[in-house]
């Protein structure tokens, strides 16, 4: 079997036999991880190749990808021997000893070889899933034959139901499936292919072999031919003696695994074909009837359906996991958007226009000195439930706590039109309710907390960032400094904004541009405008003093 040797980062010696798809990179979630800096989370992958080779894919790595110390120019097909190169980590592949013109992976139990046949498909019988899988009323039960096979049917669903149980793990779980029909049929072999929703490829997950309790589960072979009549006709086909049968005499699978008789049923939910399951027999000619195939078509709808039912809770599951995460970023519209997959989160960097927030409590480390720990930290969490509401409302992302801090920002992931305005509005909202909280937090003789807050508009770099291990959706570039340093910058209950801010929502505000700026880190003075009101607020403008400061309580008036 093919498989590739290399020194782990300890410089233990490791070999990996390869499968049909064997995903390489630092990300611990790959086939064979890399510790390696310079080695991309998701750097190359090796594939089988028609002819049963294996290929070697670069996946867009910003380092690339060597074989024998050449550049590859995306794609390179191995030979034995081939020495790859991935940042400081050498990998050498070894070929099968015994090459086939056949693909092949392996599977839970034992190998699985699908051969390529060129014999076009002739065979014996057929069984469609139509009305016959249905059940009859009892007053349209007419004969003695129709009345035994819906018997038939339950019999074996019920079997099929109280041998699986509540099975969640999926291999498990089709292993009881590929047992159970060993425990019906006179098969020597099978096997359980799902379709990748990916790539619509037929995957082996589980093999079988009546060899497999005393021995080595032997190489299961399987016809292309047969497999394409299944998946493209959605009908169960049947085989009985096809070594002798003239009409296979060119199928090269059939003859090297000296195959008499086989059965292949589409594992069909509904309409959609989710996997195959494929018996054989090597020991007896004609070893499965038209009977067999039809019980066993009954059989393989009843494992769609609990395949489908594992599917659907595992996807259910993923969204439960997505959902939290985005919860925790995104307004719980836009939650169900990206979950819905109506709205697309792009992971890796890229640039986005976006409008950045911070919002900082004004001298919050000398207060909480004074105050007791338990004190401090129910404030601070009432704190940012108030404002992360407030920013969810006006459909912006949350980025981070630092701290005290708030960080946000809209126009990523998310876009909307509108979004400087709407991180305007968050900005003034946020003052007007920590003016109502402050005064709750008076009447109740406890001290208030006041917030200054910076926004800044631009071009920002926006993505998954972090480590291998751990990463976070963020924002990053000058637009997001400039930004903290405006919040830095903005006394208690201000609320202060750039130039480019300004100027996308300039004619709906009113704003009071303070004199030239020096923020720390930019070599020149910046312009910097602060926000008065909205100029919908005109009843809010008439209480501001005549040079244009807002009273404390102007956001509270509202």
């Amino acid at each position: 079997m093919a498989k590739l040797s290399y020194r782990d980062a300890r410089g233990v010696l490791r070999e990996h036999r390869l499968a049909a798809r064997n995903p390489i990179g630092r990300h611990p979630d790959q086939a064979i991880q890399i510790l390696d800096r310079v080695v991309s989370k998701q750097h190359a992958v090796i594939v089988a190749t028609p002819g049963g080779g294996f290929a070697l894919i670069d996946g867009g790595s910003r380092n690339g990808s060597y074989v024998n110390g050449s550049l590859i120019q995306e794609r390179h097909q191995l030979r034995d021997g081939d020495r790859i190169t991935l940042g400081s980590t050498e990998l050498f592949f070894k070929a099968d000893k015994e090459p086939t013109t056949d693909s092949f992976t392996q599977a839970r139990g034992g190998r699985v070889t699908i051969h390529a046949d060129a014999v076009q498909s002739h065979i014996h019988n057929k069984f469609a899933h139509q009305g016959d899988d249905r059940f009859l009323p009892e007053a349209a039960l007419c004969d003695e034959k129709t009345l035994r096979r819906d018997y038939e049917k339950l019999r074996i669903a019920h079997e099929l139901s109280q041998s699986i149980g509540v099975e969640m793990d999926l291999e498990v779980l089709l292993q009881k499936i590929l047992d159970k029909a060993f425990e019906i049929f006179p098969a020597d072999r099978g096997v359980i292919l799902l379709r990748n929703e990916d790539t619509s490829e037929l995957v082996p997950m589980v093999v079988k072999s009546r060899q497999g309790e005393a021995g080595e589960v032997d190489d299961v072979r399987i016809s292309q031919t047969i497999l394409n009549e299944v998946c493209e006709e959605k009908q169960a086909v049947l085989s009985s003696d096809a070594m002798t049968d003239s009409r296979f005499s060119g199928s090269h699978s059939i003859m090297l695994g000296q195959i008499r008789s086989t059965m292949s049923v589409p594992l069909l939910h509904e309409d959609t074909v989710l996997g195959v399951i494929h018996l054989d027999s090597k020991l007896a000619s004609g070893a499965f009837t038209e009977k067999d195939l039809q019980i066993l078509t009954g059989f393989a709808r009843q494992a769609a359906a609990m395949v489908r039912h594992h599917q659907m809770l595992k996807k259910i599951e993923a969204d439960i996991v997505v959902r939290e995460k985005m919860r925790r970023l995104l307004s719980p519209q836009l939650v169900e958007e990206v979950v819905s997959g109506r709205l697309e989160v792009k992971r890796g960097g890229e640039l986005r226009r976006a409008t950045v927030l911070f919002a900082d409590i004004r001298n919050f480390t000398a207060a909480s000195e004074k105050l007791p720990p338990r004190e401090v930290v129910d404030s601070i969490n009432e704190y940012f439930e108030l404002m992360v509401d407030i920013i969810f409302g006006e459909e912006g992302t949350l980025d981070k706590f630092i701290g005290d801090e708030i960080m946000a920002v809209w126009g990523a992931p998310i876009g909307h039109p509108d979004d400087t305005i709407r991180a305007v509005r968050c900005a003034v909202e946020m003052q007007r309710v920590m003016g109502e909280y402050n005064a709750l937090l008076a009447a109740k003789g406890e001290r208030v907390f006041d917030i200054g807050i910076g926004l800044n508009t631009g071009e920002v770099v926006a993505g998954y960032m972090g480590s291998s291990k751990s990463m976070n959706y963020t924002v990053m570039g000058d637009v997001v400094n400039t930004a903290a340093r405006f919040c830095s910058a903005a006394g208690p209950g201000e609320i202060l904004i750039g130039e480019n801010t300004y100027a996308e929502v300039s004619e709906q505000l009113q704003v009071e541009k303070l004199p030239p700026t020096k923020l720390k880190g930019k070599s020149e003075h910046v312009d910097i405008f602060r926000v008065l009101a909205l100029k919908t607020d005109a009843d809010a403008m008439a209480d501001a003093d005549h040079t244009g400061v807002l009273p404390r309580n102007i956001w509270s008036e509202k």
